[in-house]
């Protein structure tokens, strides 16, 4: 999902970002209008903008729709979406999986109809939504307390084969690991002063699972105790500590940008994004939108965005490498800021658009 701090909201409004067009709308306190993030209108003072997540919520405030960007108009996609959200709905109370032709005959469309919907929509084919939800339904059902051989046959897998061939990509540990919350999976982490600001690496044996940039070293332990909360965390000087100094030297300008191993759980689409990123060459950037193009999806730049937003990996996969469309940056996880000095420091033209 995108960056939803307020800030990273201002910026989208700031610079009309239509990529988060019915993500979140803005009203204007001195005109009682409120708007889409893209639209072309004059841009008001900050302190006069607030925001919410439906037209309903700024209209119940008083607020009137803006009648050149029409936030309460219907939005043609939404139809495809709601479209989409019934077949996902099919496909999640199934007894037993679904092949294309079943989704395709439920939406009483084609099999590539439906996978374009999906793949819009989603970022994935309508297989994809199957199989992540496959796993989330394994993650639930281990989560009650079920064994994994329970586990596996109630959320639709034919054998625990199959189930371990997922839990590499999928669930980033062994079934068993991962009903125990992690329980057992070590991963060692360290925090160290760079030249912006206090940089958290955590890895586990395979590679690196967070990178997180701020000024309070102890709110990056804190947030890293709570997305892992049951693992075995602990400090580290084998592979973490020659990891850590390469990113730290990058930050410092003293090294070029270090390809570096990693290992989080994603989606496939995810990790399609974020592979991608990592191809674009040092001091070049992309459009969200050049991106989406790129993958042979050009309608996905809102999942491309979502994509980049929840990099759980900063600098491992350079999405502060993706740009918006206009002015400006838009949302960075780690403070526009810092995206700023990470392009200058690639020498990158873009650093002061």
């Amino acid at each position: 999902m995108q960056d939803l701090r307020e800030d990273s909201l201002w910026n989208a409004v700031a610079h009309r970002d239509a990529a988060y067009d019915g993500v979140f709308y803005f009203g204007v306190k001195t005109t009682g209008v409120y708007c889409r993030p893209g639209c072309p209108s004059r841009q008001p003072k900050r302190e006069n903008v607030v925001f919410a997540f439906s037209p309903a919520m700024l209209a119940a405030k008083g607020y009137r729709p803006c009648r050149r960007c029409r936030p309460d108009a219907r939005d043609p996609r939404d139809e495809a979406a709601g479209t989409v959200v019934a077949l996902c709905r099919a496909i999640e109370e199934a007894e037993h999986p679904l092949s294309l032709e079943d989704v395709a005959r439920v939406a009483s469309m084609s099999g590539s109809a439906v996978t374009r919907l999906f793949r819009e929509a989603l970022g994935v084919t309508p297989k994809g939504y199957a199989d992540s939800h496959r796993v989330e339904r394994f993650r639930e059902t281990l989560r009650g307390g079920a064994g994994v051989l329970d586990a596996t046959y109630a959320s639709g897998y034919g054998s625990s084969s199959r189930v371990y061939e997922s839990a590499n990509g999928c669930l980033g540990m062994t079934p068993k690991s991962y009903r125990e919350r992690g329980r057992g999976q070590r991963v060692a982490y360290t925090v160290t002063e760079t030249a912006m600001g206090w940089l958290l690496v955590a890895a586990t044996d395979r590679g690196v699972s967070a990178v997180k940039l701020g000024d309070d070293a102890a709110l990056l332990v804190d947030e890293l105790g709570r997305e892992f909360s049951a693992a075995d965390l602990s400090g580290d000087d084998g592979p973490l500590a020659a990891w850590t100094k390469l990113l730290v030297e990058y930050l410092s300008g003293h090294v070029p940008w270090p390809q570096l191993p990693y290992d989080v759980r994603a989606t496939a689409f995810q990790r399609r994004v974020w592979e991608f990123l990592r191809r674009i060459p040092v001091g070049e950037t992309m459009h969200y939108s050049d991106v989406a193009e790129a993958l042979g999806q050009p309608t996905a730049t809102r999942a491309v965005a979502r994509a980049c937003a929840t990099n759980p990996v900063a600098l491992v996969v350079p999405c502060h490498r993706v740009v918006p469309k206009g002015p400006g940056f838009a949302g960075f996880r780690w403070g526009i800021e810092r995206k700023r000095k990470l392009l200058q420091l690639e020498g990158s033209p873009e650093a002061n658009r």
